[in-house]
């Protein structure tokens, strides 16, 4: 594809996030299948737009102009098709409505908005607009967590009985920013959690009902200047204050049956003192799998009764339909790779280089994403409904999940909703 032929776009938000997303950018640039071309950075704060250009010119040798406003933007560059939307979780219901209101394509990191409510907004207007409205979600993009869907949906273990998804740790620290720990900006069982939620919704389907408790565990955190993931926040910690006192909860403990009948226990919680621990395992009428985890291509293990387990190359026995896209395969090094040696950085740019693909071919072809607006909105609701069911005391659906504020079981992003105005 040629400079002239590939969709020009803008990063919107230009952070830490925003800056992980550039480094897709490089690994999409660098294929040989790029279909995407950046031309611009939007922020409010004008000079991390100028920054995030600068850093694109030095490590792609591209130009990209800085802007502080989407609208100022696209006055300026009207051949500007689409956005990657990075900025914090408060506020991506209106960077992404100001973004469909441009006429713009957009690519949204994860979760869609702060609310279910707040995804429906996106949903009616990329919709009325006949706009792609794509969700930034990796994990699923991970070729092991490829591997382990086929391994289900192959029958590998059977029929699935039972996932456990476990997430402990973070004692009192504040996790990568202190927006992440505030109720009205996206708490970190939210921005975080969601990538589980999407998860037991790849691995197994849709939920049909969860019942679950929430907690605020610590009311004071500390900063404890962490770097976060990738090293990519060193340069905002010292401007965040000592101490803050979160608003937001940090822990999600849940039950789910998913409709066709499997169940799951759902641990989330950011403030587990002591051992951490880190787990997703399904297990089936056959066997069970245990996945090593996102981003670290270190082996799936399958254990079938009766067999020693299986974790080298011969698990691709038992997956036969497991093929990675062409994309996916050029860049992890095969179709059908089970293992793979990458530094975090370098796989978490490989992955989101696949997820700007995506949004250049649906733009192209007017294919669905795989991640649609209407999928984050499931990962959303899921993600909540621990939250509603302890409101209410009683297990919820997710269909009652999904009417947002004209359902039964809002009163948790009700609160929400108020506090940024859409009620």
């Amino acid at each position: 594809m040629t400079q002239e032929t590939k969709i020009k776009y803008a990063a919107v938000g230009c952070g830490g996030m925003g800056r992980r997303h550039l480094r897709g950018f490089g690994a999409l640039h660098h294929s040989s299948m790029a279909n995407m071309q950046l031309v611009a950075a939007v922020d409010t704060n004008l000079e991390a737009a100028q920054f995030y250009a600068s850093e694109a010119h030095d490590l792609y040798g591209i130009e990209v102009r800085a802007f502080a406003s989407v609208a100022e933007m696209k006055a300026a560059m009207p051949d500007v098709q689409a956005v990657d939307v990075t900025t914090d979780t408060g506020s991506h219901h209106r960077a992404v409505l100001a973004c469909l209101e441009q006429d713009l394509h957009v690519l949204c990191e994860k979760p869609l908005a702060i609310t279910t409510g707040a995804c429906d907004i996106l949903l009616a207007e990329a919709s009325r607009r006949h706009r792609v409205l794509s969700v930034a979600e990796n994990f699923r993009r991970d070729p092991i967590n490829r591997l382990i869907r086929a391994l289900i949906d192959d029958g590998a273990i059977g029929e699935p009985r039972l996932m456990i998804e476990t997430t402990i740790g973070g004692a009192d620290r504040i996790v990568i920013t202190p927006w992440r720990h505030m109720k009205h900006t996206g708490a970190i069982t939210l921005d975080e959690g969601v990538h589980h939620a999407d998860m037991l919704r790849y691995y197994l389907g849709e939920v049909a009902t969860v019942y679950g408790e929430t907690r605020l565990h610590e009311k004071v955190r500390h900063n404890t200047r962490s770097s976060g993931p990738g090293g990519f926040y060193a340069r905002y910690v010292n401007s965040f204050p000592d101490t803050i006192e979160p608003t937001g909860e940090d822990a999600i403990y849940a039950h789910l049956r998913f409709e066709r009948g499997t169940v799951a226990h759902w641990v989330n919680d950011h403030a587990g003192h002591g051992r951490g621990q880190s787990g997703r395992f399904v297990y089936g009428s056959k066997g069970s799998i245990d996945s090593p985890g996102d981003r670290n291509g270190k082996p799936v293990t399958l254990h079938l009764t009766g067999h020693d387990p299986i974790s080298g190359a011969e698990i691709l026995e038992h997956a036969p339909s497991y093929r990675l896209e062409p994309l996916a395969a050029e860049l992890f090094g095969g179709e059908r790779v089970w293992t793979y040696e990458f530094e975090f950085n370098t796989t978490d740019a490989k992955i989101m280089a696949l997820e700007l693909f995506e949004l250049g071919e649906c733009i192209r072809t007017g294919a669905t994403p795989e991640v649609s607006g209407e999928e984050g909105r499931r990962d959303v609701a899921l993600t909540y409904a621990a939250f509603e069911s302890g409101r209410l005391g009683r297990a919820v659906t997710l269909n009652e999940l999904l009417q947002a504020s004209h359902g039964p079981a809002y009163e948790y992003q009700a609160e929400i909703d108020r506090q940024i105005g859409l009620l």
